[in-house]
């Protein structure tokens, strides 16, 4: 049957057992107050008098309905049992007052008053409604003694009759009550049963393993799952510990964690392994919690198998490894050539500035003055992609150590400038310092910086057309200071700028097409920029020219760092 919201409280709407009960023990009062005072207009209607006895009766009957009413305004069932109590024990009392007190066929009713408060499953309410019937009887005797009691008010029936008249409808109360009583205790446990169903369906179609431990770690619960994740049936299972299945070191750290778990309180966990019947091995997590009362004190532990989880791990570090070795390895033959690479570079740039120079007397033929000029230009150029390759590594490796400092900007443009000059002059490139003397004063390493701004001009003017310009401006704000290098080049496409920035990668597509160079300026700059706490940026458009932003914080502090 439904009950309507409107019925009950609010605190037990959408709850349905409780508006059940709710909702039952507002009908029943209700009804049982409207009977009485229907019943007193009845009477009086009829009669056309009504003396003291018979309005105090209908009255306490209709007052029956006060409880009703309040458990309707306030939702407090055992509150409402403990007034509904009250009422009968009122009304039993002043029927008993008026036909002979102790003596009165209705004195059996009190015994009644405490039944109906053990509905209320409160024993602070059923013990209250045994005090105010024992309060009631208390004053009743009391009047009988001291022969205080009013004129009875009997009907001219058999004394005997009206007292087995009263005794039967005492039992058909009780046994009403006993009803009431049964169908609360089926409903109960009915939900109980339902409750305890829907966690064992849980528990047995769980994957996890799910077991209850005594204090010392002896299992005394346990799902199905423990077939799957170890081999042995639940019932198999009870008496042991998981210890019994770990090795020392792990049994250690099974006894740390339930002992955490029962001390501290909250989660505690492990791992160990087991040996499956195929022989491989199983790694297993387990997550235990203390629960329970301080007399009863038990430990709940839910247990996974991890062994994906772990030969992932063994993969992954594994893997780890190789590269970071590859990568020592990489760095490490990298610095090597570069260091074989760079003696006879300097011995092939020096011997052809010899030539060119004409140092031991004139050349015969002018030709070999200018194979000593292509000698030496290819040589030096050759000797930067190696300084580069060399920095690269440098970096990788971890072995830049950056010193920042309050620096001017102005001088290290104007020192990468000079530097890159003679290139310039040989691309017929125009490269102009816009760089303010008043830019504020960036928190900088002048020779990482420097470094950097050299790689961007560099690849600026390697890709400029002939008698472009390339600009070196710079600006500030309250946190940052930078410097921009902007070129009138091909650009660079959208797509093509994060693959760029990466070391060794380099634009166009066949290897004839491609400007000289390892493909290492874009990545020198950047990671240069970022170990001084910086930013970099590449701003571009296929056929507008590429924008370089290197980005300093500004003065404030001096960090150190080591790459």
């Amino acid at each position: 049957m439904q009950t309507a919201d409107w019925h009950v409280h609010l605190s037990v709407r959408g709850r349905p057992r409780h508006m059940r009960r709710h909702a039952s023990f507002i009908r029943q009062h209700c009804a049982g107050g409207t009977m009485g005072l229907l019943g007193g207009i009845v009477f009086f209607a009829v009669t056309g008098s009504m003396d003291m006895f018979t309005a105090g009766a209908f009255g306490l009957l209709a007052a029956t309905a006060l409880p009703g009413i309040y458990l309707r305004l306030t939702g407090h069932l055992a509150s409402s049992y403990a007034l509904s109590s009250l009422m009968l024990a009122l009304l039993v009392g002043w029927l008993c007052l008026w036909t002979g007190g102790v003596d009165s066929p209705a004195i059996f009713w009190l015994a009644i008053v405490p039944l109906e408060a053990a509905l209320s499953a409160s024993r602070r309410t059923a013990v209250l409604a045994a005090s105010i019937s024992t309060t009631v009887f208390a004053g009743l005797l009391a009047l009988s003694v001291a022969a205080s009691l009013p004129p009875a008010h009997l009907p001219s029936l058999d004394p005997f009759l009206v007292r087995m008249i009263a005794i039967v409808a005492a039992i058909f109360y009780a046994g009403a009550l006993a009803m009431r009583t049964q169908l609360a205790y089926q409903l109960a446990e009915d939900a109980a049963d339902s409750e305890e169903a829907r966690y064992r369906m849980v528990a047995d179609n769980a994957s996890d393993l799910i077991t209850r431990h005594a204090i010392d770690g002896t299992i005394i619960f346990a799902t199905p799952a423990s077939r799957r994740l170890l081999d042995i049936t639940p019932d198999k299972l009870l008496g042991t510990r998981f210890s019994d299945m770990a090795n020392a070191d792990e049994a250690h750290t099974m006894a740390d964690a339930f002992s955490s778990a029962l001390r501290q309180g909250g989660e505690a966990g492990f791992e160990f392994s087991v040996t499956a019947p195929d022989g491989s091995i199983r790694h297993l997590e387990t997550r235990v919690r203390a629960t329970g009362t301080d007399v009863d004190i038990s430990v709940v532990a839910v247990t996974r198998e991890i062994t994906e989880r772990k030969q992932a791990q063994a993969v992954m570090s594994e893997a780890r490894d190789m590269a970071e070795s590859a990568s020592r390895t990489k760095s490490a033959f990298l610095r090597s050539m570069s260091h074989e690479l760079r003696t006879p570079l300097n011995s092939i740039i020096g011997f052809a500035q010899v030539i060119r120079d004409q140092s031991f007397g004139p050349i015969g033929n002018g030709r070999y003055s200018d194979y000593a000029d292509m000698i030496g230009d290819s040589g030096k150029t050759l000797l930067r992609i190696v300084t580069d390759v060399l920095r690269m590594s440098e970096i990788e490796a971890g072995a830049v150590e950056i010193d920042a400092e309050e620096t001017a900007m102005w001088p290290v443009a104007d020192a990468a400038i000079r530097t890159l000059a003679p290139q310039a002059r040989r691309d017929r490139i125009v490269v102009q310092n816009h760089v303010p003397d008043d830019l504020p004063l960036a928190m900088a390493d002048a020779r990482a910086a420097g470094q950097a701004l050299q790689s961007i001009l560099a690849n600026a003017i390697q890709y400029s057309p002939l008698g472009q310009s390339v600009d070196v401006s710079a600006g500030a704000d309250d946190i940052s200071v930078w410097l921009d290098v902007t070129d009138n080049g091909p650009g660079i496409p959208p797509n093509e700028v994060d693959r760029l920035m990466r070391p060794f990668e380099r634009t166009g597509g066949s290897l004839e097409g491609r400007p000289s160079g390892a493909g290492v300026g874009l990545a020198i700059a950047k990671a240069l920029t970022e170990l001084q706490r910086g930013g970099f940026s590449i701003k571009s458009e296929p056929g507008h020219g590429t924008r370089v932003r290197l980005v300093f914080p500004r003065a404030q502090s001096i960090v150190r760092r080591t790459a």
